[in-house]
């Protein structure tokens, strides 16, 4: 599907809710499409809550602001737009917030809390213009009361939809992302402040998007599933071929992990089972249709459980240190 195409289905949709103003969402009769509502993980199984809240969107970006306590969402896609919105999640309820200043509308961008510089840090992602958009290459910053552009323009990392972002100790850790369907990146960088830097060295993993990302606290290492990767026989608006291969990044070195685990899927999320030391990857689009499967890796194999959540791929997720955890959204449509 092109960028085009997916917007095209979206407004066939439209009549389900979605707007790129602040609004309750769920509508009683859903059609297959972006999804509104919230799922929380409480160490042991995730609950559905809240009943109102932000408008169905996918491709959102989700962290936990570790010095406000509360969860931070920016953008995605609605129905109508791409959404320029900033919500905060309380543990209870979704509150829209009016920042001063705030980044462009965009999707598939990353972000994650920075907690040396005590801020939630947002890079690149689809930005709409008159076209099908543009790939981002701007850093802001959250600082619980508005945004601040803390960089507008990059080289490095350079302009990436659908790179991924963690808190890995005390720093974050950017990885991959893909400049259209002509180049994506297998690549690992870290923020100071001020710049970007590479911390991963060569050989890295085929270049991805839109993977599954998180941080293993016990073997201090970045692991990394699936994904999009080039697909040389479509042009370059469109969607990547599905990717199924696990690495490890530890230090500055990678390393694939080969085990009989999850089919090769992009879209899809990721948590770390801190009660059990285990990764989660869940939800997600193996095509042709989206998956409500999780499957767990504990340092030695994969095992297949249901997540409990509805099928669906490009959900917004995010962590709190105490192993709690958020999904929104996402879409249940399908195709490839």
């Amino acid at each position: 599907m092109t960028r085009t195409a997916s917007i095209a289905a979206l407004v066939l949709l439209a009549g389900c809710g979605g707007s790129s103003s602040p609004s309750a969402a769920t509508p009683t009769h859903h059609t297959p499409g972006p999804l509104a509502d919230t799922w929380a993980w409480d160490g042991g199984a995730w609950h559905q809550t809240a009943n109102t809240g932000p408008a169905p969107r996918y491709s959102a970006s989700l962290a936990y602001d570790a010095a406000r306590g509360v969860y931070i969402m920016f953008g995605g896609q609605t129905a109508r737009a791409t959404s320029d919105e900033t919500w905060s999640w309380d543990g209870k309820t979704w509150k829209a917030l009016s920042p001063t200043h705030k980044p462009p509308p965009r999707r598939a961008a990353a972000m994650a809390y920075d907690p040396v510089h005590r801020v939630v840090v947002l890079y690149g992602g689809v930005v709409p213009d008159a076209a099908e958009g543009f790939d981002a290459s701007d850093t802001w910053t959250w600082d619980g009361s508005d945004w601040t552009v803390a960089v507008e323009k990059s080289t490095d990392p350079g302009p990436r939809e659908g790179p991924l972002m963690v808190t890995a100790g005390n720093r974050v850790l950017l990885f991959g992302g893909r400049y259209y369907n002509v180049k994506y990146y297998g690549d690992a960088w870290t923020w100071d402040g001020k710049t970007w830097s590479r911390v991963d060295r060569a050989p890295e993993p085929p270049g991805r998007a839109s993977s599954a990302l998180v941080w293993d606290p016990v073997n201090s290492s970045l692991l990394v599933f699936g994904g999009t990767g080039l697909n040389s026989t479509a042009g370059p608006g469109a969607q990547g071929a599905l990717l199924g291969d696990f690495w490890s990044l530890a230090g500055s070195a990678w390393k694939q992990i080969t085990a009989a685990g999850p089919p090769a899927q992009g879209f899809t999320n990721a948590i770390w089972d801190s009660g059990r030391k285990r990764a989660i990857v869940l939800l997600g689009m193996p095509c042709p249709q989206p998956s409500g499967d999780a499957w767990a890796w504990d340092g030695a194999a994969w095992s297949k459980t249901a997540s409990g959540i509805s099928p669906r791929w490009g959900a917004a997720s995010a962590q709190n240190p105490d192993g709690s955890a958020l999904i929104f959204g996402g879409s249940d449509e399908a195709g490839c």
